[in-house]
């Protein structure tokens, strides 16, 4: 049995990559394999095109069969992935489908890296392409074959996500071919579920986390496998009862109204503290101060980090562990604490700021100045979460791993300069303790393509990359590893953002904590310098320091960051940069029309359509070349003319826009007024202010 009481055949099935999906009758076997585009060719008949339901059958096999046998190159006969149940009815199973990964995944390593393999890394990369837009079609009322159909709401939904979660392993599994074979765009099959209720409304329903269901549904495995378990609930069924897709509001505290719950409701031991001076003395003197409980006396004694190995607890106060130096915390919580430190170190001495931080401000600041040092210089950084603890260290690694994942201390944003900097990361469950990586999907994972696991692992293993890659650069983390791994990041203290991310970023958080929270992030980015020029299209409110109005107000929430290139400079007068544009006269965008850019070298056009108050603007920032029918983001700004070097043209940030390029000759008919503008497109070297 597992810790959640289910048998190791009903866990094993859990971890499917998808549930059990009716199927309509497709026909598969009995016809010659044959490209993916062709597939429905041989099978259509005059039947099938009359009867809604036999186009729909027709299609999902083609996703399904089709799919498979042209990425993977062989025959998939029915028997493999249907079952027959009481009454007839017919299924597709998950079942044998990792078997059919791990065999393809062996097929490409003896191909090799030929030739022969390169070819057919590009062959599955465009069928895999032309998939999901046929999917994608699934969704368009007037052409959907499923719906047509008129199917039940739930097996359509089944069925799309059936689909999908194949064209997630598929795409996962381009891993095995050779690193020679150039990198393709990313496929994303996630947007079945942002139309598809049917596993959100069912994990709502079970207590799960409005914001959780949102982080997760990023993976169409991932949320398939979360929808079969039930979630932690520290406050009961409603504790996520005020939560939204924004946040979670069970893990903010209130610490006007904070108290310290006893490890069990009949206790009423008395609070213990270290000695104030004491502290309070090591920190002036700019010294990382770490307690031992010495049980003789009954009292804490105060050493240096210097001079005292220690485990650094890594927590968040939703979990009833937070106080300050003076005040401390239950005698029942100082024992637990102490019990479980002496685990890694014989003299128990630990670092935790519910008795390391005192409240009085200066000593406060002097003590989050020194926050990445304290965590860095630890011999253990242990994770104590309760919802990480609710689950068996035996518990299988799926499980262990989305425990992690949809803890209260994977979303808070102090703990990731926590778990990033630790020599030696490790979880606190209800019967042991594992490192992080006892975590992680090993190599063998990796050769059978194990989609669930990978999935699941990804914003585990990125907690990892600091320790395994920063020797390799003496700049740290990037602006743009930060914000990548902030995407999910929440706070109870937005003054506290940059403070708990310079350390990462080697910018000294001492300088920062003496500054007014709303000077911290512009302070921060001209510390680090050279950011990536596509900062500036990132959604969300901006700030309105002069020379900064492309910056960011925060960067947290930014989960769809991907450029790593810094190839912009931050300085006094504003970002330094380039940047494919379009530019035209001097244009007011306001909500009353819209404004379209003809731009006749590209023979297309792009509509700026706006709906609050109305701003001037003469160009277009671009965060990648126009494509037809493409969307790609676009910032508005208004050039004011050149720099004093001449090199630069100075611009204005005006707003942010979605673009899709259309044909010139295919103008679509205006939902409301339309002025036609002239414009070109080119490369613009600019001071954005």
């Amino acid at each position: 049995m597992t810790s959640t009481g289910r048998s190791t055949n009903q866990s094993t099935r859990d971890r499917n990559l998808f549930k059990d999906t009716i199927w309509l009758g497709g026909m598969h076997d009995g016809y010659p394999q044959v490209p993916f585009s062709e597939y429905c060719e041989p099978r259509i008949t005059d039947e099938n095109k009359s009867n809604p339901r036999k186009c729909a059958a027709l299609t999902q096999s083609h996703l399904t069969f089709g799919l498979l046998e042209s990425v993977m190159r062989i025959r998939v006969p029915e028997s493999v992935l249907l079952r027959k149940e009481d009454g007839d009815r017919v299924v597709i199973t998950s079942d044998n489908l990792r078997q059919l990964l791990r065999d393809w995944q062996y097929r490409i390593r003896e191909a090799g890296n030929t030739d022969y393999s390169r070819q057919w890394a590009v062959d599955v990369h465009t069928t895999l392409t032309m998939a999901k837009r046929l999917l994608s079609l699934e969704f368009n009322s007037e052409i959907s074959y499923f719906l047509r159909a008129r199917l039940p709401q739930d097996d359509f939904h089944m069925i799309l996500l059936q689909l999908a979660s194949i064209g997630e392993a598929l795409t996962e599994g381009q891993i095995a071919f050779p690193a020679s074979v150039p990198p393709r765009p990313g496929i994303s099959w996630s947007f079945v579920i942002m139309a598809v209720d049917l596993y959100r409304k069912q994990m709502k329903e079970a207590g799960w986390c409005p914001y959780l269901i949102r982080i997760m549904s990023e993976s169409v495995c991932t949320l398939t496998y979360a929808s079969t378990q039930r979630p932690f609930l520290r406050g009961g069924l409603n504790m996520h009862s005020h939560c939204t897709r924004e946040t979670c509001a069970a893990n903010n505290i209130n610490s006007d109204h904070y108290t310290n719950p006893h490890t069990t409701s009949a206790c009423g031991c008395a609070y213990n503290h270290p000695p104030f001076f004491d502290v309070a003395e090591l920190l002036s003197r700019g010294h990382i101060p770490v307690v031992q409980w010495n049980e003789a006396h009954h009292n804490f004694v105060v050493g240096t980090s210097s001079d005292t190995p220690y485990v650094a607890i890594s927590h968040v106060w939703a979990d009833g562990l937070g106080s300050t130096t003076e005040k401390g915390l239950p005698m029942c919580r100082i024992n637990a604490l102490v019990l479980v430190t002496q685990r890694f170190i014989s003299n128990g001495a630990f670092w935790i700021d519910s008795l390391c931080v005192p409240e009085v401000r200066d000593l406060r600041k002097r003590a989050i100045g020194l926050m990445s040092k304290t965590y860095r210089d630890a011999q253990v950084v242990l994770v104590l979460d309760s919802g990480i603890r609710s689950c068996s260290v035996s518990a299988p690694r799926e499980e262990k791993l989305l425990m992690v994942l949809s803890s209260g201390w994977m979303q808070r944003l102090w703990t990731l300069q926590e778990a990033l900097l630790a020599k030696k990361l490790v979880f606190l469950f209800c019967d042991g303790t594992d490192t992080i990586d006892d975590l992680l999907p090993t190599q063998s994972d990796f050769d059978v393509i194990d989609t669930l696991l990978i999935s699941l692992a990804a914003e585990v293993f990125r907690l990892t990359t600091y320790r395994r890659y920063s020797f390799m650069t003496d700049d740290g983390f990037t602006i743009a590893d930060v914000i990548k791994c902030l995407g999910h990041r929440t706070t109870s203290k937005a003054e506290d953002e940059t403070l708990a991310v310079s350390g990462l970023l080697n910018v000294n958080a001492a300088e920062l904590v003496v500054l007014p929270p709303q000077q911290r992030i512009r302070s921060l980015l001209l510390a680090v310098g050279k950011i990536p020029s596509k900062i500036i299209f990132l959604a969300g409110e901006k700030l309105l320091d002069f020379g900064f109005s492309w910056a960011p107000s925060t960067l947290m929430g930014h989960s769809a960051f991907s450029q790593f290139e810094a190839d912009a400079n931050v300085t006094l007068t504003g970002l330094h940069a380039d940047y494919a544009a379009i530019y035209f006269k001097n244009t007011v965008v306001d909500a009353r029309q819209a404004i379209r850019l003809l731009i006749p070298e590209k023979e297309a056009y792009v509509e700026v359509n706006h709906g609050s108050d109305p701003f001037e603007c003469n160009a277009v920032l671009l965060s990648s070349p126009l494509k037809p029918w493409e969307f790609v983001i676009g910032v508005a700004v208004l050039v004011t003319g050149a720099d004093a070097s001449g090199n630069r043209l100075v611009c204005k940030y005006q707003n942010r826009f979605t673009f899709l390029s259309k044909g010139l000759g295919k103008e679509e008919q205006p939902e409301k007024e339309i002025s036609r503008i002239q414009a070109k497109g080119g490369i613009m070297r600019v001071r954005l202010v």
